[in-house]
């Protein structure tokens, strides 16, 4: 009887990642007689109750590359934050909760009203022992070369929530104490202390091999530590850093330094046994860094804007046991917004989740990560979204480490009809959508060679081919024993691809 009730026992607690916001829908595309109104909002990811539901919000908020979000235990959404608010779980925003990162971000960055610029910048962690306060880590923009531009990650801050105060939605009580101020680069991430309770915050210095390590206790903030280790870091402002799920490794990737794998010890902070792996040193991917480890911290995922690659940190010669997974297909919404691979993030459903650089209503999806190479199951844009997104993603650490609590539940299932499926926008022309019995394909012009149109599910399994004859208009597609459901097409034609969209099989 327990081995039947232990998935139901280890997730009734620490589901403070089980709620996902992105998108935006500030301003005039919060206004219904906008004519692209139907096209943003925030997307709300929803892990509970053994599903993953996906529905859209208009609220007056919008992500950028910040974006951070806390539930309660059980998985209640109660606040969240874009690096410039701090909004309540109903989208209002917190008492107190205006000006976050002051400087910068708002002489001529993109607050306070579309969300701030620093990727990965903030994570929430709920301080040990209480039931009710949660400190917000944040970085800020500061000037560096005035000249070219050039911006620094130059301040670490903290911001202190009370989820008691305001009848349960939460005051700001705390706002922008500075913690770090120092040339930092763009990467943090947090791990629980071996004790269970406290927690390491890691940030590295962006000039030098410095890595400043932020001791979180009950009473606060217990201390900033200092080691010297590895190679120079940078100031690239795109580059990420993770923690492995078990804690005991700390990963960070740029173009630059390229990986940097680092052994952890959560009693003392101590960073040892480093490995430097190379990915992708070509220009075209120079701008946009993304990092994840499975869920068993035995494969780590390394992607650039156009490639993606799988290194087995538990094999005798990691670099060895590089695995090129995927190139950018080079599809782009409306012909204009490539979905090209932006930030990472491992999902309570076990499933490892990539936004886009642009503005797409999709992620992609790493659906086995613990399966090496190929196996692994990525799929780009394997996500519907009901609204665009923008690169953003949620930063979170590992809350059920060292709860006794697994990382993640793989039996959480996507439910398909709480996506809303934008109306197609291609050129080649396929309806009914929603489709029945069969549905149809027009072009817009005949085919001077012949072509082909593809459908697969939500996996990337192929399901349906059907070969489209030269000088062809329309072709009747045949849906027969197709189960319901959202699925992916697209039409090639040489080889290349022509047009692609969604279609939902009722």
């Amino acid at each position: 009887m327990l081995v039947f009730l232990y998935p139901i026992i280890a997730f009734g607690q620490f589901k403070h990642d089980y709620v996902w916001l992105n998108g935006y829908s500030a301003g005039i595309f919060n206004e219904p007689n906008n004519p692209y109104y139907d096209d943003y909002g925030i997307n709300m990811l929803n892990f509970n109750n053994g599903e993953l539901n996906i529905t859209r919000d208009y609220r007056d908020s919008d992500f950028y590359l910040n974006n951070a979000s806390i539930s309660s235990a059980d998985g209640e959404l109660l606040f969240y934050t874009n690096g410039c608010k701090v909004f309540q779980a109903d989208g209002q925003v917190m008492k107190n909760g205006e000006g976050l990162n002051p400087g910068v971000a708002y002489e001529i960055g993109l607050c306070p009203d579309d969300g701030n610029s620093v990727s990965n910048g903030s994570l929430i962690l709920p301080l040990p022992g209480s039931d009710s306060i949660y400190y917000i880590f944040h970085k800020s923009l500061d000037w560096g070369d005035l000249v070219n531009i050039v911006f620094l990650d130059a301040i670490l801050y903290t911001t202190v929530v009370d989820m008691s105060k305001n009848g349960g939605l939460g005051e700001v009580m705390v706002k922008n104490d500075t913690i770090i101020y120092d040339t930092l680069s763009n990467n943090m991430h947090a791990v629980r202390h071996a004790n269970g309770e406290d927690w390491w915050v890691v940030t590295a210095d962006g000039v030098n091999n410095i890595y400043h390590k932020v001791l979180l206790k009950a009473d606060g903030v217990a201390g900033v530590f200092e080691q010297s280790i590895g190679p120079p870091n940078t100031i690239h402002r795109n580059g990420m850093s993770c923690f492995s799920p078990d804690g005991t490794m700390l990963a960070l990737w740029d173009q630059l330094t390229q990986v940097v794998l680092f052994d952890f010890d959560r009693e003392t902070g101590e960073l040892g046994n480093l490995r430097q792996m190379v990915a992708d040193t070509s220009v075209a991917n120079s701008f946009g860094y993304s990092i994840a480890f499975s869920p068993s911290s035995r494969f780590l995922y390394v992607g650039s804007l156009h490639q993606l690659y799988q290194f087995d940190v538990l094999a005798a010669d990691i670099q060895a046991s590089r695995v090129f997974l995927a190139e950018y297909d080079g599809y782009e919404y409306l012909n204009t917004f490539p979905s090209d691979f932006g930030f990472m993030r491992l999902a309570p459903d076990c499933k490892i989740y990539m936004s886009t650089r642009s503005s797409t209503p999709c992620y992609h999806v790493i659906h086995h990560p613990d399966r090496k190479g190929l196996e692994c199951g990525f799929v780009q844009r394997g996500l519907p979204l009901p609204a665009y997104n923008i690169a953003a993603i949620p930063n979170f650490p590992n809350y059920r480490l060292g709860t006794g609590y697994p990382v993640c539940d793989s039996t959480i299932q996507l439910v398909v009809s709480s996506v809303q499926v934008p109306p197609p926008v291609q050129e080649v022309l396929v309806y009914p959508n929603p489709a029945g019995d069969y549905v149809n394909l027009e072009m817009p012009y005949p085919l001077t060679t012949e072509g082909e149109w593809a459908l697969y599910n939500g996996v990337g399994q192929r399901v349906i081919f059907q070969k489209i004859e030269r000088g062809a208009t329309s072709v009747k597609v045949v849906l027969a024993n197709v189960p319901k459901g959202l699925y992916f097409w697209e039409v090639r034609r040489n080889g290349q691809r022509m047009s692609g969209g969604k279609l939902v099989i009722r």
